[in-house]
């Protein structure tokens, strides 16, 4: 992988991993929600709601300042403001409006770190292996979803929850404390002449991928969200198990076939991880406390090959001006996906049951596969050939 393993690169997975330990110990929220103050399921689902609906404002004005002022500055800021609604959160004692406002806060936090970071492995990788560097970069955050909720639910049983608070705003502080070491090609800015926002947001292309992350994005947050009020309703004590199975699989098929879309097609590559992605949904709607950490295995495996093809996918044919943008439109279709899902499904499983919540989601990833499959994107494009190195 010549020109991909550099110093810059192990800079920016350091301060990308920090702050996904950070982050990821909220996807424990459920359970505090619903254990520590008495939540419904549709409060559950309204608290993680609002993190989504907030960065599906923010993420289209990331995505044009980006291309403006540079990735970097978006790091540091976004990692600022995780550290003070990290330090917030020792304030929550009830569902109310608090809990709502860091919510938000974070939704602002996460796509400023999350996709100024990612647009600066797309403005350095080489194009044969932009699939890879997606994909590793992605490994940088995947593997905090498996060790904080397994640390901070550990923390939260012996210590309590103030103490899982404090461990989020130290690693956000190691995110922040890292930032001056991270390279910002000037390239980047100097191409930022290009179309508005608004002109990337209505191509066609954009609509389509737009449409295919979206639906997949429901199907996300619903698995992210429900399986743990399921698992705790059907006599389940911890549920960590099912973030470190997902992401112990979601990392171990990055590290393993990282370079399986560059190679087969970035296109069959989505296509087909979409089939395993459906099928694990559906699972989930016959959930037993014994399944929880195998259907994480699978739902890691899937989710691990369709984001970063299809991520690459998207953005294979952007100039360096609007990459930011696209990264943007990318990740915030995903987030209005997931976030829709998490708060429209919490009122169906509070009237119909958590097994229905799967049910929709699973319909929502079959669509999907029929959209991907009908559009153009990458039909034609050839698979990438190995470098003499992989040879």
């Amino acid at each position: 992988m010549p020109g991909l393993l550099t110093r810059s690169f192990a800079v920016l997975l350091l301060a990308q991993s920090s702050f996904g330990f950070g982050f990821s110990c909220f996807f424990l929220l459920p359970k505090f929600v619903s254990q520590e103050l008495g939540g419904s399921p549709s409060e559950i689902g309204l608290v993680m709601a609002a993190f989504g609906a907030t960065a599906i404002v923010f993420i289209p004005l990331v995505g044009d300042w980006i291309d403006r002022v540079g990735r970097r500055p978006f790091i540091v800021a976004g990692a600022i403001v995780m550290t003070l609604a990290s330090l917030g959160f020792l304030a929550v004692d009830r569902v109310g409006p608090l809990l709502y406002a860091l919510r938000m806060v974070q939704g602002i936090a996460f796509p400023a770190v999350f996709i100024a970071a990612s647009t600066l492995v797309t403005d350095d990788a080489p194009p044969e292996h932009l699939g890879r560097a997606i994909g590793l970069f992605g490994v940088s955050i995947l593997s905090m979803h498996a060790l904080a909720p397994a640390v901070a639910e550990e923390v939260a049983g012996r210590v309590g929850w103030h103490a899982v608070f404090w461990m989020a705003t130290a690693s956000s502080l190691v995110c922040l404390a890292s930032t001056p070491f991270i390279y910002d090609p000037p390239h980047a800015r100097a191409a930022a002449g290009g179309p508005g926002i608004l002109e990337v947001m209505r191509r066609p292309r954009s609509l389509r991928v737009g449409a295919v992350v979206a639906l997949t994005g429901a199907a996300f947050g619903a698995m992210m969200t429900y399986p743990q009020p399921f698992a705790l309703a059907l006599g389940r004590s911890h549920v960590r198990g099912f973030f470190v199975a997902y992401a112990l699989a979601a990392v171990a098929v990055r590290l393993g076939f990282g370079g399986l879309a560059d190679r087969l097609g970035r296109r069959r590559v989505s296509l087909g991880s979409l089939v395993a992605y459906g099928a694990v949904v559906l699972a989930m709607a016959w959930l037993r406390p014994s399944l929880l950490e195998p259907l994480g295995l699978v739902f890691g495996a899937a989710h691990g090959l369709f984001y970063p093809a299809y991520n690459a996918l998207a953005v294979e044919e952007a100039g360096p001006g609007e990459r930011g943008k696209v990264m943007a439109l990318f990740n915030g279709a995903f987030n209005l996906g997931s976030s829709g899902a998490t708060l429209g499904l919490g009122f169906v499983a509070e009237s119909f049951g958590y097994p229905a919540v799967f049910w929709i989601a699973a319909a929502g990833v079959a669509g999907s596969y029929a959209l991907l499959r009908a559009s153009p994107e990458g039909r034609h494009a050839p698979a990438a050939a190995p470098t003499p190195a992989e040879a």
